[in-house]
């Protein structure tokens, strides 16, 4: 190639690395600009502080001894050791909690070695419910099994039996088909329930927002995203209200058994509702685990509820003993605060604040134990 031909075709080369360096150069300054441009701050990075000025009452022990009936504590010897267990003890002394229900016995050697690590070992201070297993539930001799395998569970110390929402939304049969809540399949399971006098708590969808597009419109968009795969909607998941039909069918089918709808039914969002599953259903409860924050947002109407149902409302709070979040709960129960933050008594389950619903002492009695105890046959608390 010719020197010079050879020296301009460089000098080109070089002129287009520059005029490129420069231009990233300007891309990524026009970039930083942007970001530290506070128009252009991102919806998840959003995290907005209160300027409210209000008061703050911290409620250490309740007014009342506390039956906590939804808790996950875990299962097993291995799991459930004297430290651990130890450890769920100085918390719940802490926060002036007299018993929690273990939803988390499993069945066979699983809830035998629960109830004695919890139950046995600890008189009056743990329940233990036990679980069935689902798996193979299509296939011959399935119900009579299980059914015989809860009695054995019964007969071992569990106080009641627990489903996760997994049924009505993942246990499938070689065909695809969903297990539905009021399958005649599980129908003996709920007879015996009723026979033995023990509770079923059952768990039943999820939030309402839950079941919609996770688009704009979406209000718990923070939390979704985190946990993607809390999205049940589409035409692979039923419905919400076809979920909350099925369980309601299975309620009615079996008039002598207790039911206990986890997280207030799973329907906080429409006490209206609530209130006419309550009224027709006389072996229908509901526990407030996990759902303050969606009746928190609604003061009024959720007093007034929780005054018309107090002896159909039981405590629970989903979460792992710990003192401060079961105190949260007792200034959402006892005082009339406003606009406070409950994310620690769970975690943040909307991007919202709720208000304090200052019940009356009977009211508190018996949502804090007194329903409890009559439910499950307990000596009253000291």
């Amino acid at each position: 190639m010719n020197p010079s031909r050879l020296l301009n075709s460089v000098l080109t080369l070089c002129t287009c690395l520059v005029l490129t360096s420069t231009l990233f150069a300007q891309q990524d300054a026009a970039e930083e600009s942007k970001a530290d441009d506070i128009r252009e701050l991102k919806l998840r990075d959003w995290q907005p502080r209160s300027m409210l000025k209000t008061k703050v009452t911290r409620v250490n022990l309740p007014k009342y001894p506390i039956i906590d009936v939804h808790n996950h504590l875990g299962g097993g010897a291995n799991t459930l050791t004297e430290e651990r267990v130890a450890r769920y003890l100085k918390e719940m002394d802490n926060a002036g909690v007299r018993t929690v229900i273990n939803l988390d016995g499993g069945w066979d050697d699983r809830l035998k070695e629960t109830v004695a690590a919890l139950d046995k070992a600890h008189p009056g201070r743990f329940l233990t419910f036990a679980l069935i297993n689902l798996n193979g539930f299509d296939e011959e001799g399935w119900t009579e099994r299980e059914t015989e395998r809860l009695r054995r569970s019964f007969e071992a110390g569990a106080k009641g039996l627990k489903f996760h929402k997994t049924l009505g939304l993942s246990y499938r049969d070689k065909d695809g088909k969903l297990l539905g809540i009021d399958d005649e399949r599980l129908d003996p399971i709920w007879a015996l329930c009723g026979e033995m006098r023990r509770p079923v708590m059952i768990h039943t969808a999820d939030p309402a927002a839950f079941f919609t597009p996770l688009d704009r419109y979406n209000e718990r968009w923070h939390e979704l995203n985190e946990h993607p795969g809390w999205l049940f909607f589409g035409d692979k998941f039923p419905s919400r209200e076809e979920l909350l039909e099925q369980r309601n069918r299975a309620i009615a089918k079996h008039p002598e058994t207790t039911f206990i709808g986890a997280h207030f039914g799973n329907n906080p969002e429409d006490l209206e509702a609530v209130g006419q599953w309550l009224d027709k259903y006389p072996n229908f409860y509901v526990d407030i685990d996990a759902r303050i924050n969606e009746l928190g947002r609604q003061p009024y109407s959720c007093r007034r509820f929780f005054i018309k149902y107090q002896d159909r409302i039981l405590f629970g709070t989903d979460t792992t003993p710990k003192a401060d979040a079961y105190r949260l709960y007792y200034r959402f129960m006892e005082t009339d605060d406003e606009y406070f933050d409950t994310a620690e008594s769970h975690h943040r389950q909307g991007f919202w604040m709720i208000y304090g619903i200052f019940l009356p002492d009977e009211v508190l009695e018996k949502i804090y134990y007194a329903n409890a105890v009559k439910l499950l046959g307990l000596p009253k608390p000291e």
